[in-house]
């Protein structure tokens, strides 16, 4: 049986990195995203502040986009 991965391990790279240095100063905010994203499998999960937070700084219009297809290991 394949092991679902969480959003944290399918965010994307690009989108991870940007994520991580618009928010290396603010690290309470980049800890609450990420531990969401870490116990979270679905992007329509995700609450309103994090899907915010993660495409702002990414500059995209749809939360989904910022996910890799392969939601198994």
């Amino acid at each position: 049986m394949q092991k679902r991965l969480n959003l944290w391990k399918r965010l994307k790279p690009e989108y991870k990195d940007k994520f991580k240095e618009e928010y290396k100063e603010k690290s309470y905010f980049r800890e609450k995203a990420e531990h969401e994203l870490k116990t979270t499998f679905y992007f329509t999960e995700v609450s309103y502040g994090t899907a915010y937070d993660i495409m702002s700084c990414n500059d995209i219009n749809f939360l989904g986009d910022a996910f890799n297809t392969n939601k198994y290991e």
